[in-house]
């Protein structure tokens, strides 16, 4: 992704921040490198777009705690080496029992991921051991287990995946200074919300335009960025919870609810298809 922009900003690995100061006419960080140098370097704004851990934020605004909200939840998520089997090419899968879940998504222009998922009280206990092992564990006896295998299988031998729990992100300024936090390290809505790659582009583009509104008044546009942006997240916020039962229910209502509005759902889009294909009669 970030070949996208090489060339035109300065892009740095094995590089991060443990300190940051703010100054009357700008920002002092200090970054740390792997090969274990350090520097002190003066910015006009700094911007953290580091996620649901945000150093940055852990810097500036305050330990994690006081942000971070558990939904008491795990996920791992991957991509699929190839489609399950015995399942079409542009099948999905859903499986779903007792507070775990396993959903498999189709795509169009790469093999599928696959999304493991479950309720849990103790939440660091999940970590443990390595996530392939925690997860044989938690789904050791859904069924039908032959397809759970298969994806653990898979998981086995993936290059990459997220092994996580859930929380969200809730702070009262997204903005210190001359310090922004953009995306999950601000106001992350998880990977239930289904809003999380959209609301942090909308993030960061309406920073820039902000910005650039402003000529160069980075108080005056940080604030203003704010005031417009966060009705609009903390809209997407209160939906957070709700979305997270269709993924994985907390308990047998949630289940019940879910599977109904599944079914019905399913049925209905079924149904509208079917009239927007047949011929129109005259």
């Amino acid at each position: 992704m970030w070949n996208g922009v090489d060339g035109q900003v300065e892009i740095r690995f094995g590089t991060s921040p443990v300190a940051i100061v703010e100054r009357a006419d700008g920002v002092d960080v200090t970054l740390d490198t792997k090969d274990g140098s350090s520097t002190i370097e003066r910015f006009d704004l700094v911007i953290g777009a580091d996620g649901l851990r945000s150093t940055v934020r852990k810097l500036v605004f305050g330990l994690q705690e006081k942000f971070m909200h558990s939904l008491d939840a795990v996920i791992c998520a991957y991509q699929l080496e190839e489609q399950m089997e015995t399942f079409r090419q542009r099948d999905g899968v859903i499986l779903n029992q007792d507070k775990r879940s396993l959903w498999v998504f189709p795509l169009q222009d790469h093999t599928p991921t696959a999304l493991f998922a479950y309720r849990t009280k103790d939440v660091d206990a999940q970590f443990e051991r390595p996530g392939v092992e925690t997860l044989r564990d938690v789904f050791a006896d859904i069924e039908p287990h032959s397809i759970v295998e298969e994806a653990l299988e898979d998981l086995s031998n993936a290059p990459d995946y997220l092994f996580d729990s859930v929380h969200t992100v809730e702070m009262d300024r997204w903005h210190k200074g001359r310090v922004v936090l953009v995306g999950g390290s601000a106001w992350c809505l998880t990977l239930f919300s289904g809003m999380g790659a959209t609301a942090g582009l909308m993030g960061g583009q309406q920073l820039g335009e902000a910005l650039a509104a402003q000529n160069g008044n980075v108080p005056a546009a940080l604030k203003s960025w704010e005031a417009g942006l966060r009705p609009y997240l903390e809209k997407q916020r209160k939906t957070v919870w709700l979305k997270s039962q269709m993924f994985v229910p907390s308990n047998g209502f949630f289940f019940v609810l879910r599977r109904l509005v599944l079914r019905f759902g399913g049925r209905y889009l079924a149904k509208l298809s079917a009239v927007h294909q047949s011929p129109v009669n005259k």
